[in-house]
């Protein structure tokens, strides 16, 4: 089968709209998949449902979800197969039991996707196109889809990092609207930045919004505010493309001077896997700043950002926190930090922090080896 048969399946997964929206899980699966198999983890065609890809499904499910989803990877694993490329291999001592899921009185679980299925795998010829780096983007892209529009998705994710519902419509309005506009009079595009998914083609187009008069007078009128819906709409694209990832995956993998055996483990410290992440789970025992011990919703996130980090910080534990996925947003964008004795900071452009369960009573039991890190995030990224 071509790349347009399977960016056409895949923009048409038809995920479950009874709740009146999509539903993300298989899409959180497909993307799941496609992060594992770039990592190298999947390196051939099997899909084996453990808690590696359990794991990577729940990080891309926190940040897809909305109302009453629930953390249930069992679902796709076994749903998937009506796609049509995805596959599961059942033994025939399994085969009677597999099939009675298919009845009114059944349904797909946990206990039994481990239990009943051996493997999933997908069509030969959709794997070869996810393991190519020049094929994977678009399939990546052509998932996206299958949810809201991305207007909606941007107003949920800038909901989700505090932003209150007056800078969002402002926002949209600016991304939509005015500066679209303006770029059209100067001959430059039409179309609204918010219909723009790839990070790529957003950063070629609005590195020419910057040189158009009209936004260089309107931006400084508005104090900024248009250039704040740029920046605001690009950090949108970069967390759900993963594009800085990406970018830092590829510069591991292509230099040189790192051995082959550690470059495995910085690729997975970069996504927040492997023994890293374990290491902040031994250390933290938990959210660090709630307590929550649900690691399937935490995440591992660097101190000093990972691009300004040599390759030792990288790999230092006491570089990390495992924070809930709104804390981490909060503290990856610099609208929280916090001082040498663990107690929260909070950046007056954190509009609405109480939406994000934040508030200036929280703190984190902190050790020395913490410190220099964390001074590095309140002078270089913390927002004042």
């Amino acid at each position: 089968m071509t790349l347009a048969f399977y960016n056409d399946k895949l923009q048409s997964l038809r995920p479950n709209k009874s709740s009146g929206r999509a539903s993300p899980h298989k899409i959180c699966m497909m993307f799941a998949v496609m992060d594992l198999i770039e990592q190298g983890y999947i390196c051939d065609n099997r899909i084996h449902y453990d808690e590696t890809l359990k794991r990577r499904f729940s990080w891309h499910f926190v940040r897809l979800k909305q109302g009453n989803d629930t953390d249930s990877p069992f679902l796709p694993f076994y749903h998937l197969k009506t796609s049509g490329f995805w596959h599961l291999n059942v033994s025939p001592d399994n085969r009677a039991s597999f099939d009675a899921l298919k009845s009114p009185s059944k349904s797909p679980s946990d206990a039994n996707m481990r239990k009943l299925v051996n493997f999933a795998y997908l069509d030969d010829a959709l794997f070869e196109y996810l393991k190519s780096p020049n094929t994977a983007p678009i399939l990546r892209n052509a998932l996206t889809a299958n949810l809201d529009t991305l207007e909606v998705q941007y107003g949920r994710w800038a909901k989700s990092i505090g932003k209150s519902e007056k800078t969002i419509n402002n926002y949209v309005g600016a991304l939509k609207n005015s500066i679209p506009n303006w770029l059209n009079e100067a001959g430059l595009t039409k179309q609204s930045l918010l219909s723009i998914g790839s990070y790529v083609e957003y950063e070629n187009v609005v590195s020419k919004t910057y040189e158009v008069r009209e936004f260089v007078e309107k931006d400084k009128r508005g104090k900024g505010m248009y250039s704040a819906a740029i920046r605001s709409y690009r950090d949108f694209l970069s967390d759900i493309t993963q594009a800085d990832v990406q970018h830092d995956i590829d510069e591991i993998i292509l230099d040189k001077n790192i051995p082959d055996t550690q470059k495995t483990v910085m690729v997975n410290t970069r996504i927040g896997q492997g023994r890293y992440r374990e290491e902040l789970i031994s250390h933290w025992q938990g959210c660090a700043v709630t307590k929550f011990q649900n690691y399937s919703f935490l995440i591992a996130s660097h101190i000093k950002p990972w691009a300004n980090s040599d390759n030792q910080e990288r790999l230092d534990p006491f570089n990390g926190l495992l924070l809930l996925a709104n804390i981490d947003k909060a503290f990856d964008l610099g609208y929280i930090s916090f001082n040498e004795r663990g107690h929260i900071l909070i950046s007056e452009y954190l509009e609405e922090c109480q939406t994000l369960g934040i508030h200036k009573d929280m703190n984190i039991l902190l050790v020395k080896q913490h410190q220099d890190y964390l001074a590095y995030h309140r002078e270089n990224k913390f927002r004042r």
